[in-house]
């Protein structure tokens, strides 16, 4: 159903007489690209609608103002200084167009008001007494208009077909009141604009809904990857026995060792890989730690799968329930009850967000020294390179991206070794792109340089992050959950 040149014809035919020669009063902005005309006519206030909403553009009276925004728009400011204290002279339709031109006379002369009701988005203009534009609705709010101030209006092409778009819609009812047509457009019309408008805000919700289920549903994949990469923790406490058993035959320096499997059915051979720089019980311990480790993790792992699962189910079933709302107060309460369960969306990148952490992040080790770790290369300079002390421990992942980590000196003391390890342990996990529990059941290891930040310089022109080392001492490191967990607890 569409507000046609027809209908447009027949509702100007039930009004013209009764508004002309009525004076305007006041503009109210009604939001949403709809405007409100009170004109006084004959002893009464009558409400004249215009509307340039998609899809329902329309014109017409109806029965009282309606609701109105707290402050007028641009476009409202701009019509209420131009026809303030004007008089209707004329209501009309331009040829079998929906088009309807309303002619004042104002203190600065002849005015005319058009409203073109077609297209993806309809247009108002007011015309001065020579017909140039002084002011549309598409110059104020920032769109492209087809016509610029000064130049004198052009009608657009004529519709191939006079008083196509139109519908029968009005036809074989008398309608009620003084304006019967009038009254039953604004009726109608309003009632398809407010489903139009439920329609995109569930749209919108659905929308939202459907982002997180997708999100949480990659969340559970990456839990059950986690989950099946412990699957076989109770295979590394296996090879730590038979390990175990054959003490014996284990020496430093060996990279692995072939032993008969007693675990297996048929005892089959089976090769253990070692650490050639370890001896025979600190190999040992790695299978029976990474078995610990696997324990550990995997109750933690299971309670988020739950909670995840948990919070799908209260997700699809708040989509199946937008689906069905039938009015706006449904949907609104739908909306209250879904907010705390979806994500806020990111903002574009040139619009920090207020609430997002700055500053690097802090930690305490085991013995009071403070550990400063870098969110993202432009922290890292400025960490290392302004906020750190000639004498604070730079520590970096050698040979890879990460966060620059110092460790804060306190004057005549010297770092213990267990702080340099959290600080390694800190600059291991934040190099690392995929961190996660799997991480630390994997036991992901790497070098981790260290010196005193006096002996960091950048290379001119290099991009952030990026600094030099005069020399620096390396540790080996490899992740500890429970160190970890000691150093991340102090956060």
């Amino acid at each position: 159903m569409t507000f046609g040149a027809s209908e447009l014809g027949a509702v100007l035919d039930e009004c013209r007489e009764a508004l002309a020669g009525a004076r305007l009063k006041n503009i109210y902005d009604e939001g949403d690209r709809g405007w409100i005309f009170k004109l006084y006519a004959r002893g009464e206030n009558r409400f004249l609608h215009l509307s340039a909403q998609p899809r329902f553009a329309r014109l017409h009276l109806q029965q009282e103002r309606g609701s109105s925004p707290a402050s007028p728009g641009d476009f409202c400011r701009a019509l209420r200084s131009r026809l303030a204290g004007a008089v209707l002279e004329d209501l009309r339709q331009v040829g079998s167009d929906r088009i309807a031109e309303l002619v004042f006379d104002t203190a600065a002369g002849r005015q005319c008001l058009v409203h073109e009701m077609f297209g993806a988005r309809p247009e108002i203009l007011l015309l001065d007494e020579g017909r140039r534009v002084s002011c549309t609705l598409s110059d104020v709010s920032g769109n492209s208009a087809r016509h610029d101030r000064g130049e004198v209006y052009e009608y657009p092409p004529p519709p191939q077909a006079p008083g196509s778009g139109g519908s029968d819609w009005l036809t074989g009812s008398q309608g009620e009141g003084e304006f019967p047509l009038n009254f039953r457009v604004a009726r109608k019309l309003s009632a398809l604009e407010a489903e139009a408008a439920l329609l995109e805000k569930k749209k919108k919700l659905s929308g939202a809904l459907k982002r997180e289920r997708k999100r949480l549903r990659k969340i559970l994949g990456k839990l059950e990857e986690e989950l099946g990469a412990l699957d076989g923790f109770e295979r590394q406490r296996e090879l730590g026995e038979l390990l175990k058993g054959s003490y014996g035959s284990l020496r430093r320096g060996l990279k692995e060792v072939e032993l008969v499997d007693y675990f297996s059915d048929g005892q089959e051979p089976v090769r253990i890989e070692l650490d050639a720089r370890l001896g025979p019980e600190e190999n040992i311990e790695r299978y029976f730690k990474r078995y610990r480790k696997a324990r550990r993790a995997g109750p933690s792992i299971e309670k988020r799968r739950g909670e995840v699962e948990g919070k799908l189910e209260k997700i699809s079933l708040l989509a199946a329930q937008v689906d069905e709302a039938a009015d706006d107060g449904t949907l609104e309460s739908l909306s209250g009850e879904a907010q705390p369960h979806l994500r806020s969306r990111k903002r574009s990148r040139g619009r920090r967000r207020e609430d997002a952490p700055s500053g690097p992040r802090s930690f305490v080790s085991s013995e009071g020294f403070t550990i400063l770790v870098g969110r993202n290369a432009r922290e890292n300079d400025q960490l290392s390179l302004r906020m750190a002390r000639g004498n604070d421990i730079f520590l970096h992942a050698s040979g890879r991206p990460g966060a620059h980590v110092i460790i804060r000196t306190v004057a005549g003391k010297t770092v213990p070794r267990d702080t340099l390890l959290e600080a390694a342990q800190l600059a291991l996990y934040y190099s690392l792109t995929r961190r996660s529990s799997a991480v630390f059941v994997e036991g992901a290891s790497a070098d981790v340089d260290y010196a005193p930040a006096k002996l960091l310089s950048k290379p001119k022109g290099a991009p952030p992050g990026l600094v030099l080392l005069r020399s620096h001492k390396t540790l080996r490191v490899r992740l500890d959950k429970e160190i970890f967990d000691r150093i991340e607890g102090s956060r």
